[in-house]
């Protein structure tokens, strides 16, 4: 090998040479004869394009192996998206591991609340409060006026800030029409079927929008709906005036509803999937006998035209029996409805809830609370809704079947992480980035004055009601 190296090195001393003595030739005869001259000339030129071109090359291979190709703007975005969503799991992971096993399942569970001036917690665990991830505000829950009812929701979030406790979200049932919590309160939100019928898309926008400033301004994060249910004979009796009406119809104005809300800071709940019939889940058990063609035309279809178009929060899941698929379980409980069908072929990211899992069309059919919580879990539900204000037994239960299952163990922390992505979402916490860009820490986020929001909820209430048909 050195050898074959010093040879070339030799060749190479060669070559120099020879063209040093053949261009001192070229200048001396260029003296003596013109035509000597030209043709020197023509020689001289013919070296010069071999020295000069034998540079260009390797100037571009120089060139070609320093020049490092542009990425397009798609690539951007996506390794920023990925730089974002690495930067969110870390913090998420790091806010959880400090919290206790307790606070974690906690997170798990919307249930309801005592009072509506102070707010005082009603569960403990030592000295220390447990509080759920959400809490369901119903009609006994609401004051009077605006004020109070601000005085009450940020009494929930000192409590927790003074007390190193994760902040619950605040959610409400503000369909609208019979379904219509803040009546009185609020400016008026006409039924979904009046909506429909006599609001344009954008009468209904403005509507909506308002409405979902007043909650924020009043302290909610979470408005439990719309309804998503196209009517037909076999429900119209219990969806009533909830229905936005036919497919068309609920597809058009459910989507003008969710964007409406989570554009002003209010997350929404599509429900009921799969759907329900005329038998009131508080009393009895749906049974919808639905073929598999008619389900996917009357609820599937528009439920995922709605998550495509505008991204709700979460999703309710009905307490109905599907003859159609999995016929033995209520669809909260059902592995097909909920992982299949919402989290597989919807592509579905957000919360899922159970319905309140102490209704009779559950209790009276085999599935108890501590029966009906770890179904709910194994079938991929995130959250489980309690109308009732103690809900450590349930907990217990979840924490028992971790500790003998590693996989159910999992879909808890799977569940967790959502509800957690639900409140940065909302606002319930706020993550912020470090200095140098690479890290973030969540922390709970800051309300403004109750003065201050009382006053933009006034003004945002005339607004609203001059939207009223």
């Amino acid at each position: 090998m050195i050898t074959i190296i010093l040879l070339i090195a030799e060749l190479y001393s060669l070559f120099a040479l020879l063209k040093i003595r053949l261009e001192l030739w070229i200048l001396s005869a260029m003296k003596k004869n013109i035509f000597v001259k030209n043709a020197a000339f023509l020689l001289a030129s013919a070296l010069l394009f071999v020295s000069c071109s034998k540079k260009s090359d390797e100037a571009i291979v120089s060139e070609s192996e320093n020049v490092v190709e542009e990425p397009s703007a798609e690539e951007i975005a996506l390794e920023k998206a990925r730089k974002e969503e690495e930067r969110l799991s870390k913090a998420i992971s790091d806010y959880t591991e400090n919290l206790s096993q307790t606070e974690k399942l906690s997170q798990l569970f919307l249930v309801n609340l005592q009072g509506k001036e102070d707010f005082a917690p009603v569960e403990f665990e030592g000295e220390k409060a447990i509080i759920p991830g959400g809490y369901i505000f119903f009609s006994f829950n609401i004051a009077s006026t605006a004020s109070e009812i601000i005085g009450f929701t940020d009494s929930v979030a000192s409590y927790c800030e003074n007390n190193s406790l994760v902040p619950p979200y605040l959610s409400i049932d503000q369909e609208g029409g019979l379904v219509n919590r803040l009546r009185g309160i609020t400016s008026s939100v006409p039924s979904c079927r009046t909506i429909a019928a006599n609001y344009s898309e954008k009468e209904a926008a403005a509507l909506y929008e308002s409405q979902a400033k007043q909650l924020s301004l009043l302290g909610f994060h979470l408005n439990l709906a719309p309804v998503a249910e196209a009517v037909d004979d076999e429900n119209r009796d219990f969806l009533g005036t909830r229905s936005y009406g036919d497919v068309a119809k609920v597809k058009k104005y459910a989507s003008i509803a969710v964007r409406s809300y989570e554009q002003n800071a209010i997350g929404t709940v599509l429900k009921h999937f799969p759907g329900n019939t005329n038998t009131d889940p508080h009393t009895g058990l749906p049974e919808i006998e639905a073929s598999d063609e008619k389900l996917r035309e009357m609820i599937v279809e528009p439920f995922k035209a709605i998550i495509d178009s505008a991204n709700p929060a979460a999703v309710l899941m009905s307490h109905a029996r599907t003859a159609a698929h999995d016929a033995e379980k209520p669809a909260c409980f059902s592995r097909y409805w909920v992982s299949d069908v919402l989290r597989g072929e919807m592509a579905f990211s957000g919360l899922i809830f159970s319905d309140d899992i102490f209704m009779a069309a559950l209790e009276k059919n085999g599935y108890p609370p501590e029966k009906a919580v770890v179904m709910a879990i194994e079938a991929g539900v995130d959250c489980i809704m309690l109308s009732e204000k103690r809900f450590k037994s349930v907990l217990e239960v979840l924490r028992k079947k971790a500790q003998e299952d590693e996989t159910f163990a999992e879909k808890l922390d799977e569940a967790l992480n959502r509800v957690i992505r639900f409140k940065l979402r909302e606002g319930v916490l706020l993550l912020e980035t470090a200095e140098d860009g690479e890290s973030a820490t969540i922390v709970n986020a800051k309300r403004k004055s109750a003065e201050e929001r009382l006053s933009a909820f006034e003004e945002e209430k005339q607004k609203g009601d001059s939207y009223v048909k």
